[in-house]
């Protein structure tokens, strides 16, 4: 017999629109490194709070 409870799943507690800095910028210079555009979001305080880069998304 199973014992185990059935998952539920997760559900939006909140969710807001934010001003943030979107900042677009090109990595690697196309020889040693791939060149790629590079996509960061920062806090108006200057905190970066996340970065979308597509060889680090290809390596995860």
């Amino acid at each position: 017999m199973n014992n185990r409870k059935p998952v539920e799943p997760e559900t939006t507690r909140r969710a807001r629109i934010i001003e943030v800095i979107e900042t677009v910028s090109i990595r690697g210079n196309g020889v040693d490194t791939v060149l790629r555009e590079v996509t960061q979001y920062w806090s108006k305080e200057g905190v970066l709070l996340a970065e979308s880069d597509p060889i680090k998304e290809e390596m995860e």
